[in-house]
This record gives structure tokens, sequence and C-alpha cells, in this order.
């Protein structure tokens, strides 16, 4: 929750009668309404309330299980209804639970510290019934605590067993892959397997068929062997013969063998037969040779046909060997296939699993675009309305100009000779300029005329408006046009960072409290024409009701304002601008969050330095800021907030600041290294797509985007030096600046506003 709730004071809670001041503790309470339902939790003051008897069990059990109220909100309000119903009791026992259960908001609501007392308790119970119920709650809070530490230790049990699923799952896959990488490795073997069992079969073949033709000329030499012996013999034996017959002396059976030899060898012829013992020679020297020949043939038979015999006995070696191979093979192949098989169902069952993952990615993606749908469209129909809100106030502030034009003819003859006291330096100063006369013209103490004239103007100014809204015949349709925002004065305002929400009644509080015109500056410089300056002035004058930073506004501050009839309202604001002057106006500060608040320089005579205040020290705490009713830790706060806090410090008891020259040293250090990039350090998430715009262009960012903001007051302005982070990984994307949610907001709202003004 930004802000604080529009509470007054504890005296102003007092009231003559006691029944009116309870009446309007309720109607405080009703106010916020909708912050208290957010925080309440029914279920831990329902207890309490018990023992106080403001409800019944009845009441408890509705307000706790009833289906009609699904929410906490609901019950929350359900609650806030019956305790209404039980009139001064139910008040007081209310304010006593927010005083035991929830202080901050009993301090928000009364002003009071929480004192936790008990009374009504006491009053009924006594303190032994007291006694009971703090025994009772402590029991329940041990009893939480120890369903807390059982639902630590379960889901730290479900958070290891999911770890080692998610382990044994990886350690799976990494075995799936390796399985598949072997699969195809002995799927290639396999096939380089097989290309050479097919080599091997066709060299088998091959052999083969060199065996069988070797087999066929092994037996045409044996028979040509046996051939070649049978006609050894019979020459032998002829040979026999015929030494026989010529050992004998047959000469004429002799001569006729011979003749019929001859015959038979050779054809007849007129030669002359040769001699015998010539013959003879001639035919075992013939004899001889051929079985010489014969021999040699055979022996290279026989080598030939061992020859044979190794290559036979060799290819049925390695044909043996190739079978038991192709059997090996075989074996591997058919558990390779059964592995494979189960590897792809594992790899079905696990493609299932992710695409019904990748669909429940998908759903919630799904509702996540559509939720920012939703969100995208309330934002532009609260910009909407912001938009109609500030043309009603625009048509309020044309009346109200017209009221002053008429009281400005009685005064101008003071106002020329104010203006003629006036110094060069504060005509050319803008309303919303962050700069600051010093002059004596512009100080409280030597010219408290016009803070008389201002309060003058503006009690004139209010009777008149009343008066003339009850005649005027347009007053039905105001009053209908402000209604609506009246009864939003509850609603939550995304935009505002200050208690106040907008309501009818703002014109009235911005005339009623004193506002430090010259914090609203403005760090951009749009040169406009007389129209547009009214018409951003207008604009301007609905914002104090929400209290916006000062870099929303955007106001030439160099060009003076003259006054007119078409801006009446500007020479009033100037007028009354003349506010006392803040305290840290003679100061420069550095640092952040991060380093912590340092004041930097402090001008020589200044409050500031009256109050204590010297380079070095370091800004703690600041008490009593927006009218009294807050409080800001320096220490923790960004440039952009302290800078923002500091210009309502008005008083030098409310600052807490200590000397630290050590911290100031490091942080000079660090200002002076290059790779200084801010004092701040906060991580923000982007609910919207910003677009380049400005001087410099702001960085081009979009929804959900995560930046790392190091510098809230980047170029003494009031944009956000950061860096685009990753938002898987963290890692730094690109650096740049961007407005923050306000200035943006009015950057938006003043384009729309002056596209309608062009259409």
């Amino acid at each position: 929750m930004s802000g604080e709730w529009p509470l007054g004071d504890e005296s102003s809670l007092m009231s003559p009668s006691e029944e009116e001041k309870y009446e309007e503790l309720w109607e405080r309470v009703e106010g916020v309404r909708h912050k208290l339902t957010r925080v309440l939790n029914p279920a831990k003051l329902t207890p309490y309330l018990r023992q106080c008897k403001v409800i019944d069990e009845q009441d408890e059990d509705e307000v706790l299980n009833s289906s009609q109220y699904p929410l906490r909100i609901s019950r929350a309000g359900r609650l806030l209804d019956i305790l209404r119903g039980r009139g001064e009791r139910g008040l007081q026992a209310f304010m006593e639970s927010l005083e035991f259960y929830h202080p901050e908001q009993f301090t928000q609501l009364t002003g009071r510290q929480p004192t936790q007392r008990c009374s009504i308790m006491l009053d009924e119970e006594g303190p032994e019934g007291l006694t009971q119920f703090l025994l009772l709650e402590v029991r329940k809070l041990r009893e939480q605590l120890h369903c807390s530490r059982v639902c630590e230790r379960r889901l730290s049990q479900r958070c290891r067993v999911a770890e080692d699923e998610r382990g044994r799952a990886e350690r799976k896959a990494q075995e799936l892959c390796q399985d598949r990488i072997q699969l195809e490795r002995l799927r290639q073997d396999w096939e380089s397997g097989s290309r050479e069992l097919g080599l091997l079969k066709e060299r088998h073949l091959e052999q083969a068929v060199k065996y069988s033709r070797a087999l066929e000329e092994q037996r045409k030499t044996t028979a040509r062997e046996r051939e070649l012996l049978t006609e050894v013999e019979q020459l032998r034996k002829k040979l026999q013969e015929v030494e026989k017959r010529v050992h004998d002396g047959s000469a004429p059976s002799l001569t006729h063998h011979a003749c019929s030899g001859v015959c038979s060898g050779a054809p007849a012829g007129p030669e002359e037969t040769p001699p015998l013992p010539v013959r003879n020679r001639e035919l075992n020297s013939g004899n001889q040779a051929l079985l010489d020949i014969l021999k040699q043939d055979r022996q290279e038979a026989a080598e030939q046909r061992q020859e044979l015999s190794s290559t036979i006995a060799q290819l049925q070696g390695e044909l043996e060997s190739s079978e038991s191979q192709r059997e090996k093979l075989a074996s591997q192949c058919e558990q390779l296939q059964l592995r494979l098989r189960t590897l792809q169902l594992d790899w079905e069952t696990e493609q299932s699993r992710s695409v019904s993952y990748f669909n429940q990615i998908m759903e919630l993606e799904r509702e996540r675009d559509q939720a920012l749908r939703s969100r995208d469209s309330l934002q532009l129909e609260f910009t909407d309305c912001l938009l109609d809100k500030n043309h009603l106030r625009k048509r309020i502030a044309e009346l109200q100009s017209s009221l002053e034009q008429l009281q400005r003819e009685t005064e101008r003859n003071r106002e020329r000779r104010e203006q003629s006291n006036t110094c060069m330096h504060c005509s050319h100063l803008s309303l919303f300029s962050e700069d600051h006369c010093f002059g004596p013209c512009c100080s409280v103490d030597l010219s408290p005329s016009p803070l008389t004239l201002r309060a003058q103007l503006k009690s004139t100014s209010r009777a008149q408006i009343c008066e003339q809204s009850e005649d005027s015949c347009c007053s039905n349709s105001e009053e209908n046009l402000l209604t609506p925002e009246c009864n939003a004065e509850k609603d939550i305002n995304r935009l505002s960072t200050f208690p106040f929400p907008p309501c009818m009644n703002s014109i009235n509080r911005r005339a009623n409290i004193e506002f430090d015109l010259n914090s609203w500056g403005s760090d951009e410089n749009e040169p406009h024409a007389e129209d547009s300056d009214s018409c951003l002035l207008s604009s301007w004058s609905s914002l104090p009701s929400q209290l916006f930073p000062p870099d929303l506004i955007n106001v030439t501050p160099t060009l003076p304002i003259k006054p007119s009839s078409s801006s009446p309202r500007l020479s009033l604001a100037l007028s009354s601008s003349s506010k006392s002057v803040s305290l840290a106006d003679g100061i420069t500060i550095i640092g952040g969050n991060r380093t912590g608040v340092f004041v930097q320089t402090v001008r020589e005579g200044s409050p500031a330095q009256i109050c204590g205040l010297r380079e070095g020290s370091e800004l703690l705490e600041l008490d009593q800021v927006l009218f009294g009713e807050g409080r800001v830790r320096l220490s923790q706060c960004t440039a952009e907030v302290a800078h923002f806090s500091l210009q309502w410090w008005t008083e030098p008891n409310t600052l807490k600041h200590t000397h630290n020259p050590d911290g100031y040293s490091r942080l000079l250090a660090e200002l002076s290294s290059p790779s200084f990039t801010g004092a701040d350090s906060f991580y923000v998430r982007v609910n919207l797509d910003l677009c380049h715009h400005g001087d410099p262009p702001c960085l081009r960012v979009y929804c959900d985007d995560v930046l790392h903001v190091t510098d809230t007051r980047y170029n003494r302005k009031y944009q956000w030096r950061c860096v685009h982070m990753d938002k898987h990984t963290g890692a730094p994307l690109q650096a740049g600046a961007v407005p923050n949610y306000n200035r943006y907001i009015m950057h938006a709202i003043h384009e729309k506003y002056m596209n309608t003004e062009i259409l």
C-alpha cells in the first residue's frame, strides 16, 4: 500500500458527543474499508471477538465457513458489517483487536499508539479469562508453527524426491543417448559385416568354381596319366619281346616284326629299314624321354593337387569362421532390435509426457496473456476515467476563473504595485520549475501581504462558487458528473503516491492547504503558445488532489506568464506561490538506497547550515512529511524519493542526520570511478510497453521485462537509469533510461489530451 490513509490527528476524533465520536470513527473505517479488507484476517480476529462476546458461534461460522464468501476480502467485509450492527461495543472490540493483531492499521486509523489493554475482555471474562485466551492463542500459534514446520519438511522431502527423479530422468536420458549412439555404431558394424559376408560368399563361390575346375583338370590328367602308363607298359612289353628275339637271333621274325612295327608306326615308303641296334637305341632313348616327361607331369600334377587341397582346406576354414561370425552377428542384431524396441517405447512415453507438459505450459501462457490483456484494459479504462475527471475539473476551473476575473477588477491596482516590486528573477521562474528565488522579494518575512490576499481571494472564490452553483441552471448536470468521483473516493488510486484520493473536494483541499509550488518542478522544456499554457495549467490544477511527483508536469519554465483574460488562474497562482521556503533549498544531496543519502554542498548562511548540516552528513530519517502525518527513512530511500521528501522539510528538529565521513568518502570514490552507474539498486518488472520518446529517448522495453534500476535521478531529472536484464539467466542486455510510472502516465494523458484538442 502506497501512502497513508487520509485520516486526521487524534484530537480530530474527539467530538461533543460519544455517539458522534463512534459514528465518525465508523465513517473513517468505512472510508478505508477497501484497504482493511485486504489486510485483515477474519480467522485471527474472530477468537478475540468471541471472547469479548460481540459475536457468537453462528456469526463466526457464517464469516469463516459460509459458501457465500469464498474470498478472504468478502469474509472480512462481512465481519465489519456484523460489528457495525453491534454498535459501540462492536467498534470498541474491533479497535482493540486491531491493537492486538494489526497495530499499524490502528495507528493509521486513530493516530494513537496501540496499548493492547484488552479492556472489554477484562470486563467480560476477568483476568482469568484473558489468561485463558492468551494461553489458547499461544497454543494455536504453536500448532500453526508445528504445522508450518511439518509442511516445510514435507515440501523439502517432495523437493528432494523431485530432484532425485529429475536426476534419474537426466541419467536415463543420457543412457538413452549413449544407447542410441551405440545402436547406430552396431548398426553400422552390422552393415559392414553383412557387406563383408557377401564378399566372402562371392569369394567362396569363385573358389568353389575354381575347385571344380581343378578337380575336372585333375580327372583329365589322371585319365591321361593312365593312358600314358598303359602305353608305356605296352611299349615296355614290346621292347622286352624285341630284346628276347634279338638275343635268340631269329632274323626273319625280327625282320618281320620290324617291318610290321615300321608299317604300324610310319607309312610305307621306298626308304630302307635302318639297322636293328640303331633302332633299339632310338626306341630306348624315346621311351626314356617319354618316361621323364610323364614323371615330370606327374610331379607337377601332384604339386597342383596339393596346392588345390590346401586352398580348399583354407576356404573351408574361412567358411566355417564366416558362418560362426554370421551367427554371432545375427544374435547381436536380435538383441539390438529388442533394445531398440524398448528404447522406442521409452521415447514414446517421454514424448507423450513432454507433449502434456507443453500443453499445460501453453494453457498457462494463454491464461497469463488473458490476465495481462485484462490488466491493460483496466489501465486504459482508468486512464479514460482520469481524463474525464480532468475535463470536469477544467470546467470547475473555468467557472472559478470567471469569478476570479471579476475579483481581479477590484484588486488590479494592488497587483500592479506587487508586480512592480517583483524581481526580474521571479518573473522568469515558472510555476513548475525546480529553481528557487532567494531574493528579498520572495521572502516570507518581508512580504506577508500576498499571503493575506491569497487567503481572501480563496475564501471569496469559494463563497462565490457555492452561490453560483446553487443558482446555475446546469448545477444538476455538474453534480451528476461529480457524484461518481465522490463514490470512487474509496477506491485505490494506482497513480497516487500520497494519502488523498481524487474526489470533488480536491479543489477545496488545494485551497485550504498551502502547497510548495516551487517543489513541483519540471525537468523538460516544451515551448507552447498561451492557449497551450492555459490548457496545461488547467490540467495541472487537477493534480494536487492526487499529489503527483514534480516530474509529471511539463510546462516551459523560461517563458514569463503574462496576465490576460485567457489565463486568470495563472496570475492568481503566481500571487499565491510565496509559501514558506523548504529548509532543504540550500543543500544538494547525492547517494541512494545502496550507499545512503549524503549532503554534498551546503549554502553559506542557509537554514540547513544553521540546523547543523555540512558536507558529508548522512540523512537518516525525516518526520512530519505530507502535512505532519508521515515518516520517511531516508537511509533506505532512493535518490528520487529522498529529493522529493526533502521538499517537505520545514521544521529543523524533524530531520535526523549524522556525520559519516567514511561513507561519504567511499561514495565520492565510487562517483569518481568510470564504472559508476548510480547509487541506487533495485529490480522492477515492467507492467506496460515503453516506446521511444523524450529527450533523450527512453529504453525500449516490453511488458513483463525485468529492469535493474541504478539511478532514479539520472541527469538530475526524474527518470531512471536502468539495465535491461534477461528474465531467464539474469544477464544484463542493454542499458538506458526510462521514465518513472507517474511521469509516463502523465505523458500519455498529455498526448491523449492534445490529440482530443486537435480533433
